[in-house]
């Protein structure tokens, strides 16, 4: 008499039944007024935002269908699942506070290798290596590092409204990404070429957060990408 099954039959019978394992959408499991109306209330999809990468879905185009937005992960049906999940909105907030912040890194190491830097010694560092440079002027001037620490912490202070709501897709507050600070006035005001402006910083953001992933592993394992 045999204990356990062959381990064959046992993988045959485990992977079908794996792949038959999808993401439940169409019920966020909260209870009847603890929270499910809130939940379930419409949400704005991620198509109608600005940058959903349409063009992406091409087995709907052979298909016949209608293309949707490029989310493999599905990571915007997560509010769908569970009120403790974010909305849409809020992801796009994540993405773009990511993207703007990658933007000015890749920026600051291109001036930190060139050798631009503040006036003031403190602001010199040994060869001029971006990922040397915070650790060289903390130990010159503490100081320096402090200011631009509590400088983080006032902005984000600051822009950090209605975030909370936007987990929960609400946008009545604000839009995600606006932040109301454009001082050179750059995005239009006709709706069509605002809609193309956003998309222009969605992308930016997208190959800047690659380009400073990818400095960051050349950091750590000299050479694995190619400068």
């Amino acid at each position: 008499m045999t204990a356990f099954a062959p381990m064959g039959a046992t993988l045959q019978t485990v992977s079908p039944a794996a792949a038959s394992i999808k993401m439940r959408v169409d019920d966020s499991f909260a209870p009847a007024g603890m929270g499910k109306e809130f939940v379930s209330q419409p949400r704005k999809p991620l198509s109608e935002y600005a940058g959903a990468s349409m063009e992406m879905d091409v087995a709907s185009f052979f298909r016949g269908e209608a293309p949707k937005a490029w989310d493999p992960m599905q990571f915007s049906e997560l509010y769908k699942v569970s009120g403790n999940n974010p909305d849409v909105a809020w992801l796009r907030e994540a993405e773009l506070k990511h993207g703007r912040i990658c933007m000015l890194a890749f920026a600051g190491i291109l001036c930190q290798g060139g050798g631009v830097h503040l006036p003031g010694d403190m602001w010199v560092t040994a060869g001029n290596h971006w990922a040397n440079a915070p650790a060289e002027i903390a130990a010159v001037n503490p100081s320096a590092i402090n200011q631009i620490a509590i400088s983080i912490g006032i902005i984000e202070g600051v822009t950090c409204k209605g975030i909370a709501d936007m987990w929960f897709g609400v946008t009545t507050i604000r839009e995600p990404g606006d932040i109301g600070f454009d001082p050179l006035r750059l995005m239009p005001k006709d709706p069509v070429a605002a809609e193309k402006m956003k998309t222009k910083e969605l992308k930016n953001g997208r190959m800047a957060m690659i380009a400073v992933m990818g400095l960051c592993f050349n950091e750590i394992v000299p050479g694995a990408v190619p400068m």
